[in-house]
């Protein structure tokens, strides 16, 4: 690896920033004042000394370039900032970087997943279904949505031919945090029975990460959990880079953000560890930030400005907080997805400025708490539909849980939004008073 970095140092004389570990016997560097034609002299000394490309990529003048030789190198020069950033492992497992296709009579279609938010109101799951009937999942759960990763599967099973397999073509994990990855290790234990899942795609943040200081307990222990599992699993697990681009069937997904665009900046707000893509399917394009926030924004919007117009938008950090008004305004979405409860969204819309100006830009918006959004790829608006309404929160049990609680009179319009929207009270999970006291 040192060859590779020793490499670059031929071209110019600044210095280079500390070397980054970023896990996974993968290191990285950081070279200041770098030229464009520096770094195509650099690429093009790899390539003399034997290295070969794979990929290259320009997104707004942004240049990506993954070499291989002993070692993979995936290179990025920012020219916002003069900056080249060198990733170099020793890893043998590589995203697929040319096209694939998809043989199949499905459709293409992308989910916004209802999470159980009966006891807690957070989470995100997202899924697209390919014409063979594959899935893409996003992310997952958090462990208080007890029963989510037989939901998931159930999802898919659902959906899947009868006699065949649920196949998970990948599997993108944004970042460690609990809501989103704890019904992805409960799936890896409970559901891979009647399950294919052909790889794991992430980069997540090191556990021991020289800031990690600043981050709850949780987060750490969740991430070595996270890490131990995926080192012991037999499934392919990618690592990938901010402007790569692979290919999944009739999917691509161009990497926009990753936690080592970040450094040298410490990250102290673990969501701006959140990998960024860019998914494009059938001429559509949807945009996932996971739970992306200041730093990650600032990054990813000096970078790709207008270029990032897109059809449909993830919500980052479900609307609580994450990327900027600026952001928002270079997506530009004709639809927002809110992976969050009504409840939450309702209480915290007024004070969110992103989430409103946002709204104010999109055709429309949904919350998936309130069901299941289906948009169909190529995107068609007239062809969205929300499926009925699955779960809703126990009043009781979330009062004891997190300490807030509703007027009798708000709890009564909340019920029956909840059966307006197609829920089934018989099949819910909601507490007994809601039969007794409130009459719908």
């Amino acid at each position: 690896m040192e060859k590779v970095f020793e490499k670059f140092l031929q071209f110019r004389e600044a210095a280079d920033e500390p070397t980054y570990d970023c896990r996974e016997n993968c290191y990285m560097r950081l070279y200041r004042n770098v030229t464009k034609a520096e770094y195509s002299e650099w690429i093009d000394a790899l390539e003399a000394d034997g290295m070969a490309v794979l990929q290259k990529t320009e997104i707004n003048g942004n240049l990506y370039t993954c070499l291989k030789g002993e070692v993979v190198v995936n290179a990025l020069f920012t020219p916002c900032d003069s900056i080249v950033r060198v990733c170099a492992s020793k890893t043998n497992l590589i995203p697929c970087l040319i096209p694939t296709e998809c043989n199949g009579d499905g459709e293409t279609a992308f989910y916004g997943f209802e999470s159980d938010q009966s006891l807690i109101d957070c989470g995100m799951c997202l899924m697209i279904q390919c014409p063979d009937y594959s899935f893409f999942v996003v992310d997952s759960g958090h462990y208080m949505q007890f029963n989510d990763n037989d939901r998931i599967y159930n999802f898919m099973r659902e959906r899947t031919p009868e006699g065949q397999k649920v196949v998970v073509n990948g599997w993108l994990l944004t970042h460690a945090h609990s809501d989103h990855m704890c019904k992805f290790m409960d799936f890896l234990r409970y559901n891979c029975h009647d399950c294919i899942i052909e790889g794991i795609y992430s980069n997540l943040i090191p556990d021991d990460y020289i800031g990690h200081k600043e981050w709850a307990r949780e987060e750490v222990l969740l991430s070595k959990k996270l890490f131990k599992m995926l080192d012991e699993t037999k499934i392919p697990t990618y690592k990938i880079h901010t402007g790569q681009r692979f290919y999944i069937r009739n999917l691509m997904f161009d990497v926009l953000g990753t936690h080592e665009d970040i450094y040298p900046n410490l990250i102290t707000d673990y969501n701006d560890s959140s990998c960024m893509v860019m998914l494009t399917a059938e001429n559509s394009r949807v945009f996932i930030p996971g739970d992306a926030s200041r730093l990650a924004s600032a990054e990813f919007e000096k970078r790709y400005g207008e270029t990032l117009k897109c059809d449909v938008v993830q919500v980052s950090h479900h609307g609580h907080t994450g990327l900027s008004v600026k952001a928002y305004e270079y997506l530009n979405a004709e639809v927002a997805v809110f992976p969050i409860t009504r409840i939450k969204f309702d209480e915290e819309y007024p004070r969110i400025e992103a989430n409103r100006r946002l709204i104010e830009l999109a055709r429309a918006h949904y919350i998936t708490s309130d069901g299941t959004v289906k948009i169909p790829l190529p995107y068609d608006f007239s062809k969205i539909e929300v499926l009925p309404d699955e779960t809703f929160e126990d009043f009781g049990k979330i009062n004891r849980l997190w300490g807030y609680s509703y007027t009798d009179e708000r709890k009564a319009e909340l019920y029956k939004m909840f059966t307006d929207r197609g829920g089934d009270l018989n099949k819910s999970n909601l507490p007994a008073e809601a039969d007794s006291k409130f009459e719908m």
